[in-house]
């Protein structure tokens, strides 16, 4: 398949396991001129996704709340604050 049509930015996160990527990948999407569910397609069709990420954000249709003006999602604020916390407070 030639890829020489897509952004950069997609071929070099080809591989999207973590929600973080797909977030990322989308918004730059978005912020190119694509709706959201051309947006979806392209990682859709490009990308070799984890089930986590289909599941949480192709799945439940969380991709149409995603906007470029969005912050970061509460689900992974979540993630990103536990991972802070442990990193902060464990000493060991």
């Amino acid at each position: 398949m030639d890829d020489t049509y897509l952004p950069d930015y997609i071929r070099e996160n080809y591989n999207v396991f973590d929600r973080f990527t797909f977030d990322y990948l989308f918004k730059r999407l978005l912020a190119d001129g694509y709706d959201n569910k051309d947006a979806k397609d392209i990682i859709l069709y490009n990308c070799a996704l984890s089930t986590l990420v289909t599941q949480e954000r192709i799945d439940n249709d969380y991709y149409l709340e995603i906007s470029t003006n969005s912050g970061m999602a509460p689900d992974l604020l979540k993630v990103y604050r536990e991972e802070f916390n442990k990193a902060t407070f464990n000493k060991n």
